[in-house]
């Protein structure tokens, strides 16, 4: 049998470039992808970041010519291997790639030249592999930075005898970022200026990268099953649902995989005890050294201990969360949140915890090894997301036998089944997105709590699940196959 040769293009990987769970998906899948026996590489900017954390780079082309617009940008391109051996390759121009972010400041928001970086990153693969000698069957793209990819191929690349017979698989991570940009910047692309249209890449006189991705690309997948048929719905569409219904049949949901030896508490080396589900001991242990290191008092540790991780946006509800504040310490609980984002609702928070000393804490932070920490210890895990494409906390705490209450949404709704509606339940669910529903879930996990062998017994299941990115690289690997045998 042939072996698959595929091209992850991303503007992220972990753990050298990172804003959120598209850089883990570039990092995991690719690995579990090798294990299945195809050649898979990755091609992403060098950024300041990465060149921080990739010191054996070995020049693969110098001055290469790229044009873009009215400019003619000369490049250099590196290559190296990731930790798990996988060749990667790197773009460098100081002028787009060498900053403090990746897309933007916080202070100022996106880089006003976001389109010419990414229109001149997509137009180098084609060069990359002239360079290299090596075509891949799959373009395997992410996101709205690479979306143009398929538009190139699609109009110039796949006449190339070396590309012919190559599909592109267009993977949507989280279809609220368009890339979108004023009308005047299509020029910049040097596609075809007859698909700059509403049937094309034009959207409200603007021009939308992610159009390109969503129209040209042979299949589009969404990193879970639902939110794959919730994009096709208004609410959740931000104005694509036309196109995005128009493409079902070439639309599918993938769940997410997490890397199981990494987020594992049988063998977690960043939480002070280890346990599995046959002895869940050492998580009691785990939960009363988080109590200690974070200044609860002692009673806390006979009491839930509830934690919330990520970004504190109004997209990962932190505001419902915030709303309910009052009513949940009300009871007795102990609360950690972990995350940084939207200053007024740290405010919020930061006013709560002093407020509630004894019950709360905020730690505006971001700290890999903490979270293991928090995951491990803590009985129950809120995730109140307005909406998640697929989400990985909940995932990890169901690893880690914490118990989660989510939003029946995306793939919250996917990886979570509801305790109160099904007798092999891992979690619980609400399904109006109130304050009343959000507090009733959290209620109804605490009264289970109370039964400690029936909590055991939804702690296991959670932990039995099988969430290894082993199984989503199976599923994406028939759907390569069938892209590649639609073309002949």
């Amino acid at each position: 049998m042939k072996t698959l040769k595929i091209l992850f293009c991303t503007s992220e990987v972990s753990p050298y470039s990172k804003t959120g769970g598209m850089a883990d998906v570039t990092d995991a899948l690719p690995k579990a992808l090798q294990q299945l026996g195809c050649d898979v590489r990755i091609f992403t900017p060098l950024y300041r970041c990465v060149r921080d954390r990739l010191q054996d780079l070995t020049l693969l082309a110098e001055g290469l010519s790229i044009a873009v617009g009215i400019h003619d940008y000369h490049l250099q391109l590196w290559e190296t291997r990731t930790t798990s051996g996988l060749p990667l390759y790197l773009l460098e121009k100081d002028e787009f790639f060498d900053r403090s972010h990746l897309y933007g400041t916080p202070s100022h928001g996106d880089y006003e030249d976001n389109a010419e970086r990414f229109v001149t990153f997509s137009r180098v693969i084609h060069p990359l592999c002239s360079r290299l000698g090596w075509y891949p069957d799959l373009l395997h793209l992410h996101d709205w930075q690479t979306a143009l990819v398929a538009a190139y191929h699609y109009f110039q690349w796949r006449h190339d005898p070396n590309f012919r017979g190559s599909g592109t698989l267009f993977t949507i991570h989280n279809l609220a970022f368009h890339g979108l940009f004023p009308g005047s910047h299509f020029s910049l692309t040097g596609l075809p200026m007859d698909i700059f249209t509403l049937e094309g890449m034009e959207f409200w006189g603007n021009c939308s990268f992610l159009k390109a991705g969503l129209i040209y690309s042979d299949f589009l997948t969404t990193v879970s099953p639902t939110y794959s048929k919730e994009i096709q719905q208004p609410r959740f569409s931000y104005g694509l649902e036309g196109i995005l219904q128009r493409r079902q049949d070439r639309l599918a949901g993938i769940l997410n995989g997490i890397d199981t030896s990494v987020w594992n508490p049988a063998m977690d080396t960043l939480i002070p005890q280890r346990y599995d589900s046959q002895d869940l001991s050492g998580k009691a242990r785990c939960k009363a050294h988080l109590l200690s290191d974070l200044g609860f008092p002692e009673e806390s540790r006979h009491k839930p201990l509830l934690a919330s991780i990520g970004r504190l946006t109004t997209q990962k509800g932190i505001d419902l969360l915030t709303t309910v504040m009052e009513s949940l310490l009300d009871l007795p609980v102990t609360l950690v949140i972990l995350g940084t984002g939207d200053t007024e609702l740290e405010r919020q928070l930061q006013q709560m915890e002093s407020l509630h000393p004894r019950q709360l804490r905020l730690l505006s932070l971001f700290d890999e090894s903490l979270a293991h920490r928090i995951e491990a210890g803590a009985d129950i895990f809120l995730m109140p997301s307005r909406y998640e494409p697929c989400g990985l906390n909940q995932m990890y705490s169901l690893q880690y036998g914490t118990v989660p209450v989510v939003y029946a949404t995306g793939g919250l709704e996917d990886s979570v089944s509801d305790v109160m509606q099904d007798t092999d339940g891992t979690g619980f669910k609400f399904y109006e997105y109130t304050p009343e529903a959000f507090l009733e879930a959290i209620r109804s996990a605490l009264a289970l709590m109370q039964d400690t062998p029936r909590w055991t017994e939804v702690q296991r299941r959670g932990m039995a699940r099988d969430f290894s990115w082993n199984r989503s690289a199976r599923e994406y690997l028939s759907l390569y196959e069938r892209i590649l045998a639609e073309k002949g």
